[in-house]
C-alpha cells in the first residue's frame, strides 16, 4: 500500500492552487508587456479635472525615470520568464506529490529554490534601483494641488510595499524546502511510497513526530 507522508497532501494542493494562480497573473503580465512595451503604469489612475495635464506630464515624466534605469527592461522580461517557469514547475511538482515521485521531490525543491531568488531579487532592486528613483522624482516636485499629493502617496507605496510583500510571501518557499528535507519525506520518496501496512504499523511521519 502506498503511504503518503501527512504533509505532502496540502503542500500538493498549494502548488495547485499558487502554480494556477501564478499563470492566471503572468499571462496578464504577458499581455501588458506586449501591449505597452514592457512599461507600467506607476501613477494609476489617469488623473482627471483642471489640473489633468499637469499631472498626467508628472506621470509621464515618473514613466520615463522608470523606464530608464539600468536594465529596466531586462528586469521586468526575465522576472516575468522565471515567474511563469515557476508557476508551471509547481503545477508539475505537485502531481508528483500527490504520486509520490521522486521527480516530485525535486521539482518542489527547485521551485522552492528558484522561488526564493527571484524573491531576494526583486526585493533588492526594488529598495536599490527603484526606491532611489521615486525618491530622487519627489525630492525635485512639491505637490501643489491635494491630487497630487494623492499620487506622491501612492508612489511611496509602490517604492516600500512591493518588496516588502516579496520577502513576506518567501515564507511557503522555505517551508516547502524544510518539508522535502524531512527524513520521513526523504524516505518516502527514496522508496518510491511504497511502504506495507501492517497491522499496528505507525505511519512514518507519525512515528518521527513521536520520537520528537
Amino acid at each position: 500500500m502506498r503511504e503518503r507522508p501527512l504533509s505532502i497532501m496540502p503542500i500538493a494542493i498549494l502548488h495547485f492552487v499558487f502554480g494556477g494562480m501564478g499563470i492566471l497573473c503572468g499571462i496578464c503580465s504577458g499581455i501588458q508587456l506586449a501591449g505597452a512595451g514592457g512599461g507600467q503604469n506607476w501613477m494609476a489612475p489617469t488623473p482627471t479635472g483642471p489640473q489633468a495635464a499637469e499631472m498626467k506630464q508628472m506621470q509621464d515624466e515618473m514613466q520615463e525615470a522608470m523606464e530608464s534605469a539600468a536594465g529596466s527592461k531586462a528586469v521586468q522580461v526575465g522576472t516575468f520568464v522565471v515567474d511563469l517557469a515557476v508557476s508551471i514547475i509547481m503545477i508539475v511538482s505537485g502531481i508528483g506529490l500527490l504520486q509520490l515521485r521522486p521527480w516530485g521531490r525535486l521539482l518542489s525543491i527547485v521551485y522552492a529554490i528558484l522561488s526564493i531568488s527571484l524573491k531576494i531579487f526583486e526585493a533588492v532592486y526594488a529598495f536599490a534601483v527603484t526606491k532611489p528613483i521615486i525618491d530622487k522624482f519627489l525630492e525635485a516636485r512639491t505637490p501643489s494641488v491635494p491630487e497630487q499629493q494623492l499620487i506622491f502617496n501612492m508612489m511611496k507605496m509602490v517604492a516600500i510595499i512591493p518588496p516588502i510583500i516579496q520577502l513576506v510571501c518567501m515564507i511557503y518557499p522555505v517551508v516547502v524546502l524544510i518539508i522535502m528535507f524531512r527524513p520521513s519525506v526523504m524516505a518516502a520518496f527514496r522508496d518510491g511510497g511504497l511502504v506495507s501496512q501492517e497491522p499496528g504499523r505507525t505511519p512514518p511521519e507519525e512515528a518521527e513526530f513521536g520520537e520528537q
